[in-house]
């Protein structure tokens, strides 16, 4: 049997296409509907699977809490879902409703909730579904950094650890199904240590990176695929299933959902009713030079994105901070903001998040600790990178990288890539631990996200009494017209090795 999947993930609320560098126009629920429609019309085995957070991360998010995602996934009749953290953001009622609302199976077999609870048998560990006699398992596990989830999640949930919830169920649906597939939320390092760890899975499906895969990875022979955030491509692989025989992938590529797709007349519908029903646009500020959040502008070096952040939370919080840090993944919109009016609906898609910043004092020799962490991943782009305010940072990525103990919070070699940095215009000493610094950051950075975990030691912790949002409406309002472009505070030496 020839079994065609198409696949798509972390969507995070874009409903609509995404404009490219040259000004195309990419992605969108009514060309994705159109080439799902001609995928079904051309081939009667065909799964359609997406492997989570469908809705957080637009202004569509704000105001309707993903309901017009679900409808929308309703309506190009998923077959099978994965929960993605970000589909948690809302808390725990948002959740069940958006649960409820769905009529395709939504599977998580790592965590789940006692019962009585209202999230207790919401989802479901895993699925088989019958084609054409061949029985096709799915099963999903979601990453399980706790940081990530809301308090009341948090203090609930039951987690089981991924590689030990995978071994359970593997050996399980071995005897069930004649292809075992992992629809999976980990993350690109989990999806690999997963396959590293546990043999019987004859294809991941991934999410929460946000970077496609062009080829198929081989883990020890099984294949890992990826599409990309935020909808302009459409995953589609060919699996040959024989009998007796380990399913053998036959063909895997990206489709760029490009105007070679014609809008469905119907979800272009459904779109643009859920658009109408938006907030009316306030302008909030202007900016004077483009704010580029692209992901791959903005998570290997100083970019316009991350330099729009802290310097707002600087000015914000005047002599509450000597310094203002971002990690990366806090901001979003992947995208060219123009030079000109910033609005609210810009801003609820740059940060879409319900995030309080935080403010704490560190010592030199944790400044460079947190520098390290900023650093280590050079030069891959990634959400973990550090943008800052109040210092200029010189970094070689070619010199030892910071490395951590991977199962506890805790440094097994220090690092050596920042080489110098400058504080008011003269060199800072990191050996000196009775010099202080006031520090303002993102929430989630701020309680020891993203790897940043010597915040945790940080001094006079406390959070803000302004979310975020407010703070960048505030600068927007005063500081205006903003320059974001970069202007040298991070260099990155040999940046093209």
């Amino acid at each position: 049997m020839k079994l065609i999947i198409l696949h798509s993930n972390d969507t995070h609320g874009q409903l609509a296409t995404l404009p490219t560098e040259d000004g195309a126009l990419l992605g969108g629920y009514a060309r994705r509907a159109t080439f799902i429609r001609q995928q079904r019309e051309a081939h009667s085995h065909l799964l359609l699977l997406d492997a989570g957070d469908f809705y957080q991360g637009t202004r569509y998010w704000h105001a309707f809490q993903g309901e017009a995602d679900i409808e929308l996934m309703n309506h190009l009749r998923y077959d099978v879902a994965a929960l993605g953290n970000h589909d948690v953001d809302g808390g725990v009622e948002t959740l069940a409703a958006r649960l409820q609302q769905a009529q395709f199976p939504v599977l998580c077999a790592n965590m789940r909730f006692p019962a009585g609870h209202l999230l207790a048998d919401a989802w479901q560990p895993r699925i088989i579904k019958s084609i054409a006699g061949v029985k096709v398992a799915i099963f999903s596990l979601l990453i399980d950094t706790m940081l990530l989830y809301p308090p009341k999640f948090q203090a609930a949930v039951q987690v089981t650890p991924f590689i030990e919830a995978a071994r359970s169920l593997i050996s399980t649906l071995q005897e069930q199904a004649d292809v075992l597939i992992h629809l999976s939320h980990l993350g690109h390092l989990g999806d690999v240590a997963l396959l590293e760890a546990v043999e019987g899975i004859d294809l991941v499906i991934g999410g929460h990176t946000h970077t496609p895969l062009e080829a198929p990875l081989l883990v020890k022979g099984t294949p890992l695929v990826r599409s990309i955030a935020g909808g302009q491509l459409m995953g589609r692989l060919e699996l040959e299933v024989l009998p007796g025989q380990k399913p053998h992938l036959r063909d895997y590529r990206l489709v760029p959902l490009d105007d070679d797709f014609a809008d469905d007349p119907s979800t272009a519908a459904i779109v643009e009713k859920w658009r109408q029903k938006l907030p009316p646009e306030r302008v909030l500020g202007q900016l004077i030079s483009p704010l580029d959040t692209r992901s791959k502008t903005k998570g290997s070096g100083e970019s316009a994105a991350g330099n729009f952040f802290t310097d707002a939370m600087l000015a914000y919080f005047g002599d509450q901070a000597d310094l203002a840090f971002v990690h990366m993944g806090t901001l979003r919109g992947d995208r060219i903001y123009p030079a000109g009016n910033f609005t609210n609906h810009d801003l609820s898609e740059y940060h879409p998040f319900d995030n309080t910043p935080m403010l704490m004092e560190i010592t030199a020799p944790q400044l460079k600790i947190i520098l390290e962490r900023g650093a280590r991943e050079l030069p891959f782009t990634v959400g973990a990178f550090l943008s800052l305010a109040g210092l200029r940072v010189v970094i070689d990525p070619n010199r030892q990288a910071q490395k951590v103990d991977p199962n506890h919070p805790r440094i097994l070699v220090p690092g050596q890539r920042v080489l110098r940095a400058e504080f008011r215009g003269k060199a800072l000493d990191f050996s000196n631990a009775r010099r202080a610094f006031k520090i303002a950051t993102d929430g989630y950075m701020g309680r020891g996200g993203a790897g940043y975990f010597t915040l945790k030691e940080a001094k006079n912790i406390r959070q803000a009494s302004v979310s975020a949002s407010d703070a960048l409406k505030w600068y927007l309002a005063n500081f205006g017209p903003i320059d974001p472009s970069p202007d040298g505070r991070i260099e990155i030496l040999n940046d093209n090795l």
